[in-house]
């Protein structure tokens, strides 16, 4: 038996399974209408990061050593494969889509907030849906697992640790800096979570396969094109929005990575090069034994195509929606104490008594509204709303 990663450097593919791959509209990295997933880079650019990513030391590698990261990866991709399958309605208290789905965008706005690298976000999300394939979990928790998770991936990663007592407030989740803690504990536990040692998530192979086809594209004269049409970070961010719906918590995290690049040279291959370019063949080759070194078969690739391209085209479409949030204002009851003084707004006159005696001074009384406070209303999204990320 010979080895697969070592048969990727002939690029030898037999016509016939080429083929299928190269289409002249409907795309040519084996994803049929990819172009229905080309988004806007001036509308959704990603955040810069004042801290570098602590992870991401694959483009100083070989090729020889990046199919070996590749294969200790694809050996460890089931242990951390949350197969996670939620209702879109449940009547018996479950956890839905919606709420999971909610739950990951308030996640990734933490993540902009402090600053942190896109490996934090994605694996607090492992964490989540691992934890919830894992364990019946009631609404009213979500808001502390996923922030607990999140808490728990920074000490995974390694980085500076942020105080609990602040990340109760800025999330709102509605939990102590207690509980906070106890319930990373108990993800933890539940998950047999080993201390600074990261999941194998789908940004894991996402940075192997860029950096491996940035080699291979260099070998068949195609870097100018592979640097203009596929970037690092477009990929992330890509990557993120996709990690935050829920129809793709079930997909291998490899299978995902790799639709997601090929869609994306997809998009550009049309408009730089023709379809007939022996160095496009050679590239569309790779991709097809990638495809096979990983164990993906055909139908379930372009199955989680369908789903990317859906994903990536209903999110390119929301910066066109009008903001429709109402703005509320989050008090806690002490602080609608001092600044609600009730005794000022009480009018001093006396009542004019006209035909019903029993008028009651508090009738004549102006109530201020206009204010909710923390203790009124939900504060948690249950939904992915979308100024709660798109503003992030």
């Amino acid at each position: 038996e010979t080895d697969d990663s070592s048969s990727l450097g002939a690029c030898s593919v037999d016509a016939e399974m080429r083929e299928p791959w190269i289409k002249s509209k409907e795309g040519r990295l084996g994803t049929p209408g990819a172009a229905a997933a080309d988004i806007s880079t001036t509308t959704n650019q990603q955040p810069k990061h004042n801290q570098p990513d602590p992870i991401n030391h694959d483009g100083a590698l070989s090729l020889e050593d990046l199919f070996v990261k590749l294969q200790e990866a694809l050996s460890l991709e089931c242990k951390f494969q949350p197969n996670l399958y939620l209702p879109h309605e449940s009547q018996a208290g479950d956890i839905t889509v919606s709420a999971r789905d909610g739950a990951a965008h308030v996640l990734r706005c933490l993540k902009v907030w402090y600053d942190l690298p896109t490996d934090v976000l994605f694996t607090a999300v492992n964490l989540v849906d691992r934890f919830l394939a894992k364990m019946k979990v009631r609404p009213k928790h979500m808001a502390c697992i996923s922030v607990g998770s999140f808490h728990l991936a920074i000490q995974q990663l390694k980085l500076n640790p942020i105080d609990p007592e602040d990340l109760v407030a800025i999330s709102q989740c509605r939990c102590t800096a207690g509980d906070l803690e106890r319930m990373a504990g108990i993800i933890a536990n539940k998950l047999g979570v080993q201390p600074e040692v990261a999941p194998i998530t789908s940004l894991t192979f996402l940075r192997l396969y860029y950096n491996i086809f940035r080699i291979v594209a260099k070998q068949l004269d195609l870097f100018d094109f592979y640097e203009q049409a596929v970037k690092l970070q477009d990929l992330e961010m890509r990557l993120e929005i996709l990690a935050c719906d829920a129809n793709c918590a079930s997909i291998r995290p490899s299978e995902l990575a790799l639709v997601l690049i090929c869609t994306q040279m997809d998009t550009h291959v049309s408009k730089l090069l023709g379809s007939e370019s022996s160095q496009v063949h050679g590239l569309v080759d790779y991709a097809i034994q990638l495809q096979k070194l990983c164990r993906i078969p055909d139908s379930t690739f372009f199955h989680s195509h369908s789903i990317v391209v859906n994903i990536l085209s209903r999110y390119n479409g929301q910066h066109k929606m009008p903001y429709r949030q109402r703005l509320v204002w989050k008090l806690s009851s002490r602080t609608m104490r001092v600044l609600r003084p009730t005794d000022k707004l009480t009018s001093y006159l006396p009542t004019i008594e006209e035909h019903n005696a029993n008028n009651s001074i508090a009738s004549n009384l102006r109530l201020r509204t206009g204010s909710v406070s923390s203790e009124e209303g939900e504060d948690w999204p249950t939904s992915p709303v979308i100024p709660v990320f798109e503003h992030c």
